[in-house]
């Protein structure tokens, strides 16, 4: 080693953000290791690199005693005095080492650690770019779809999307491009490991969030969201601005942006509904499609209601399997019996 590495570690500081003064350390503790397996056996041993000139040099590191009994440890004062004039009984000296045949040695064991800690520190700078991507929906391409999973990939990065992830009933097929939520980004051996889903109530709202620019700029809040992946979904939004309707906000002119939002979700249906403050007129709205004749408030505090509908619209406000009135009772908070109205 010589001037010649020491400017290509600080090339490598320039391009990779591997510092000097961090690496060096790293690289002499290794070429200790590595000396001591080829050459030092039991020998303490202290490799310094240079900061000037880039040489390595190589001390045996002795502790001075009267009587030499373990020669690879220590020395006795009258050849420590040789090496330190003001050597005495109990010190360390440093004897220096012939490490011409450690030369080939070192500049491997030093290209093996510039090499992991290149990798290591691309791998930080992975992970920080993608955790940046963590509870956000970002487009992923898909790279092949078995039929427990779907590898995709997000950037430069591959990840997985297990079934249980997808939307019931999709199929999601090979060179397509999905949305997908971010669940978690963690950092793993190989690289940063990024966790996704399609079937929370957070992707319904990162959806939101890229077709609706009100909801992005905070004039439309999103309150509730509730949904049964691939069934249904209930979105409660309000507006923080009185000449907003949050409701048209979301679907848009003649639909186009609640049409967006219909086509990632593989005909899964969604209700947008304006938040109330009032339980009857939230409830009313929560049953949607359904029109709601009135709305009973049988008691405040259990939040027990009763709903007249009437007979045509009985099975629409129960939905199938009931999902629409237990979405509705999941987005109010409210216990909901509904009743077609008795007609006199």
């Amino acid at each position: 080693m010589n001037l010649d590495f020491l400017q290509a570690l600080e090339q490598l500081e320039e391009e990779k953000g591997v510092k000097v003064d961090e690496i060096i350390p790293v690289i002499e503790k290794a070429l200790i290791s590595a000396y001591k397996k080829d050459f030092g056996g039991e020998k303490n041993v202290e490799i310094i690199i240079n900061r000037q000139t880039g040489e390595i040099e190589a001390y045996q590191l002795l502790e001075v005693v009267e009587n030499v009994e373990k020669p690879n440890l220590q020395i006795s004062l009258e050849e420590a005095l040789k090496i330190n004039s003001s050597a005495k009984i109990g010190d360390i000296v440093k004897k220096r080492l012939n490490i011409k045949k450690f030369g080939r040695i070192a500049a491997q064991t030093a290209k093996q650690v510039l090499i992991q800690k290149i990798r290591e520190i691309e791998k930080e700078k992975q992970f920080e770019k993608y955790s940046e991507l963590a509870g956000k929906i970002t487009t992923a391409e898909v790279v092949r779809v078995t039929k427990d999973w779907a590898d995709i990939r997000i950037g430069k990065l591959e990840t997985r999307l297990p079934k249980k992830e997808w939307i019931p009933g999709e199929e999601i097929q090979p060179a397509s491009l999905i949305k997908v939520y971010v669940k978690d980004v963690k950092k793993d051996k190989k690289g940063p490991k990024i966790l996704v889903t399609r079937i929370n109530e957070e992707f319904i709202k990162g959806l939101l969030e890229l077709e609706v620019p009100e909801i992005e700029s905070k004039v439309v809040e999103v309150v509730k969201i509730v949904r049964e992946p691939g069934i249904r979904t209930k979105v409660a939004v309000k507006s923080n601005n009185p000449k907003v309707d949050p409701v048209g906000a979301c679907i848009g002119e003649e639909g186009i942006r609640i049409a967006a939002i219909l086509k990632e979700l593989n005909g899964e249906k969604i209700d947008i509904i304006k938040w109330s403050d009032d339980p009857k007129e939230l409830i009313a709205s929560a049953l949607q499609p359904a029109n709601v004749i009135e709305v009973e408030i049988l008691d405040y505090e259990n939040k027990a209601s009763r709903v007249i509908v009437s007979p045509n619209q009985l099975s629409l406000a129960i939905g199938k399997g009931g999902q629409n009135a237990r979405l509705a009772a999941k987005l109010t908070g409210w216990k909901i019996d509904i009743k077609p109205i008795m007609n006199v």
